[in-house]
């Protein structure tokens, strides 16, 4: 998403070369293909007098130029180069211009933690200097940064904040600025009517004095409102119009998101060829400069496209890179959410701390080390994973991305999937802690093999990815795989049992075989997936023959009959009060025993029950079967709560509310011993509807849950607006209460238990797996657990031999 770049005024400077680049500014915004050249040839006449404050202020200019006209590299290269003058010369107002650059530069990007922390400290430089004009600039950009990651509220609040200065000031540009951020946020929110009302008003102002990008970005806001309410034309003639702009100015990120608006109205309209062409040039764009939710876009609008012409083969394909690139933003995503959150938690304690400290005059210096040792583990944790200290799925595309850029004429690279053969069996019959040990381990023994200008990554389960960054031919690739099989066939200590282990291993050589990373992982994982379908062990090259698998085809087809075939199942996990070790519930979770197949997990299913609709009369079956075993278990008489998880497809119902007073209806379970789960993601969907919802269920007597804390859009202000009973913090944070991060896990955990039982809600824990990670959860002050170490998910026919665990009372457990 475009954000705002607003640059303050610059103060009047005293050489030459300065007052000559200052006269360049406003051709930074406007023509910044022609202004580059000029700046440039400034740059190397003030390198040459050794004028620092004239090199600061060119290097400025120039990462402003870059990311006006999509060079997001050079962005980079010029404000870093920027950044480092400015604090030679103890100038806090460049330092905080340059510190929003790369802040933009780090949204473009996706590295969301480093863009957060870069507008922050803009933000208290301009503060701290009074400089209103740049605290608007570095508040803007927050809203924009947290617009990008899909928390419209706390963008509407750091939006609200600026647009408060900017009234202040009354600049034209700032005014104009305002405005166009505000389009931005009701585009994302998907109010075409509000961003074609602010358009129509505003436009003539933006296009007066703004940027043409500023242009550009409200008319494809423009281009999608018209196509949203049926206007395809209109929609159609707005894109191209600014699309031969943007192509004139050769900005390459603006050409990417006005192709791909102009080419979604082409296929609106059946015009398959012209949406054909665009889409490539859209996707080419993307690329180029690594906007990654235009590709997505694009690769979305190639599917449709070739799905519509018949194209079946072409559409598989892009669909699956669709899919890739989708997983991993999604995932990076996540990722950033998470750290957003834990920055927003870490922010309000230091606040509450120093508020206090400054009371009892006590020094704060300790709040600021607990601040720069938060910075560096972000700064650690974008790009490794948290398990293994392999490179993480997004660091790892990168470094792909990058190698094969720079591959020269005749120069090879290789990418070598590794799937670990039944790594489910270890999870199964040793726990998670062995699975977890497994796969540091296996880490370990792959980075043995491999070169020091190798990269081995994790991305995801029990799957890796080597990239071998040079190789002469394709029999080196094969070697390499074969020597990485081999380092695994050595038994591994599993907490004093000895486990053995094979893998099934794809190929993929560039650029042969793929000359992109998604192109080349998607081949070497194709290549993995057959050697997994004939029994794993083996290495195996990608052949242009392998075609696709069609499991996923097969799975839908039997799932539409699983129903009504009584093939679905409740399995039940009990949840247990951490002091007294009293059975507070149960949380019922839905398992598939296919005729075939066996035991099919939900994480295979769901994903399909959600695509095809069908989790809506499943979801529907699973909430009644579960409370008529709770009622068979006579949870009122022992005091006891049934869980059950909620998907977003049945919450987004109108008549949801109706379904669940109906289940308690049908089934004679009081609504007070029913607890509802439903995840961060789901009530940011819509929050409006989720506290219609929320309300009318807790009227009727429900229990809500706030399932897998912590790893999605979580925010503080999310759960202050939402009358939650209960807070579920997912196992992810779980399992480093046994690793090195011990220490921060712990504080970030005692915050959220803290918070959470400020508001009225019981926490429950999950994925706790040993006495320690209870022990220490008890001293954090958690009220619930679930995990491994209690009980597994069991039938219901040996889940009821738990029951004589509980306490007997008339209420439910619940916080007052």
């Amino acid at each position: 998403m475009t954000q705002q770049e607003v640059n303050s005024p610059l103060r009047a400077p005293p050489g030459s070369l300065e007052r000559d680049l200052a006269a360049l500014e406003a051709g930074m915004y406007h023509t910044p293909e022609v202004t580059s050249a000029q700046i440039a040839a400034l740059l190397a006449q003030a390198t040459q007098r050794g004028d620092t404050r004239a090199q600061l202020l060119a290097y400025l200019l120039l990462g402003g130029c870059a990311l006006y006209t999509g060079r997001l590299p050079d962005v980079k290269a010029h404000l870093d180069a920027a950044l480092t003058l400015a604090r030679q010369v103890a100038d806090p107002l460049m330092e905080a211009r340059s510190l929003n650059g790369l802040g933009l530069y780090h949204d473009r990007v996706a590295q969301y933690d480093l863009a957060l922390q870069a507008f922050l400290d803009s933000l208290r430089l301009t503060q701290a200097s009074g400089d209103d004009t740049g605290s608007f600039r570095a508040l803007t950009n927050l809203a924009a940064l947290y617009t990008t990651t899909g928390q419209l509220s706390q963008a509407l609040a750091f939006h609200d904040r600026a647009q408060q200065l900017a009234q202040v000031l009354q600049s034209p540009i700032i005014l104009a600025s305002s405005i166009t951020h505000l389009i931005l946020i009701h585009d994302r929110q998907d109010h075409p009517a509000q961003v074609l009302d602010l358009a129509g008003e505003h436009l003539p102002l933006i296009r007066q004095v703004g940027p043409p990008r500023w242009v550009s970005t409200v008319q494809e806001c423009v281009s999608r409102a018209l196509l949203r309410q049926g206007h395809t034309g209109q929609a159609l003639t707005v894109a191209l119009t600014d699309l031969d702009a943007t192509r004139a100015r050769q900005d390459r990120e603006g050409i990417s998101r006005l192709a791909c608006a102009a080419a979604l109205a082409h296929l609106a309209l059946g015009d398959l060829e012209e949406a054909g062409a665009l889409l490539r040039e859209s996707l080419e764009c993307s690329r180029e400069v690594g906007s990654r939710p235009v590709e997505i876009l694009a690769l979305d609008g190639l599917v449709r496209l070739h799905e519509r012409a018949g194209d079946h083969r072409a559409a598989l394909a892009y669909a699956r890179e669709h899919h890739a690139l989708e997983r991993a933003v999604h995932e990076h995503e996540v990722d950033a959410r998470s750290q957003l959150l834990t920055a927003e938690i870490r922010l309000e304690l230091l606040n509450r701390e120093a508020e206090i400290e400054r009371l009892r005059n006590v020094d704060l210096a300790r709040a600021n080390r607990q601040l720069r040792d938060t910075q560096a583990d972000l700064l650690h944790r974008a790009t490794h994973d948290a398990l293994t200290g392999v490179s993480n799925r997004a660091h790892f595309q990168q470094v792909t991305t990058d190698t094969l850029r720079s591959l020269g004429s005749g120069e090879n690279a290789a990418l070598i999937f590794i799937d670990l053969d039944r790594f489910k069996t270890v999870n199964d019959t040793l726990g998670h802690s062995a699975g977890d040990s497994l796969l540091q381990q296996v880490a370990r023994r792959l980075q043995s093999v491999v070169r020091s200008s190798d990269l081995v990554g994790r991305v995801g389960g029990d799957e890796f990815t080597v990239l071998l960054s040079r190789v002469s031919a394709r029999r080196d690739a094969t070697l390499v795989a074969q020597k990485l099989a081999d380092v695994l066939t050595d038994p591994f200590d599993l907490a004093g049992t000895r486990m053995t282990i094979t893998a099934s291993i794809g190929c993929a050589v560039a650029p042969s075989d793929g000359r992109d990373a998604e192109a080349l992982q998607q081949h070497a994982d194709l290549a993995m997936y057959r050697v997994k379908r004939s029994g794993g062990n083996q290495v195996l090259h990608f052949e242009s023959a392998m075609g696709e698998p069609g499991d996923r085809q097969l799975l839908e087809r039997d799932l539409r009959g699983a129903l009504d075939r009584q093939e679905l199942r409740l399995h039940y996990q009990g949840r247990y009060a951490v002091r007294g070790g009293a059975l507070a519930g149960f949380e019922a979770l839905i398992r598939w025993e296919h005729p075939e197949r066996g035991l099919i997990p939900p994480v295979t299913f769901i994903p399909v029950a959600e695509d095809t609709r069908l989790i809506l009369p499943i979801g529907e079956w699973v909430l009644r079967e579960a409370c008529a075993q709770a009622v068979r278990w006579a949870f009122p008489q022992r005091g006891l709560c049934m869980s059950v998880n909620v998907s977003p497809l049945q919450f987004d119902l109108p008549h949801f509310v109706d379904t669940v007073r109906a289940a308690l209806r049908a089934t004679g379970l009081p609504a007070r011993h029913l607890i509802l789960e439903i995840t961060e993601s789901l009530v940011m969907r819509d929050l409006e509807r989720a506290q219609s919802h929320v309300t009318e269920l807790k009227a009727l007597g429900v229990q809500i849950a706030m399932d897998d804390f912590g790893t999605g859009y979580s925010s503080l202000s999310m759960l202050e607006s939402l009358p939650f009973d209960q807070l579920k913090v997912d196992r992810s944070f779980t399992r480093h209460l046994n690793t090195d991060r011990q220490p921060r896990v712990t504080a970030l955990m005692g915050a959220m238990i803290q918070l959470a039982q400020t508001l009225n809600m019981t926490v429950t824990v999950e994925g706790v797996e040993d006495d320690s990670q209870r022990d220490r959860l008890r001293d954090l002050g958690c009220d619930h657990i679930q995990g491994f170490l209690l009980a597994r998910p069991l039938p219901p026919e040996t889940a009821k031999y738990l029951l004589t665990g509980a306490v007997p009372g008339d209420e439910p457990p619940t916080r007052h």
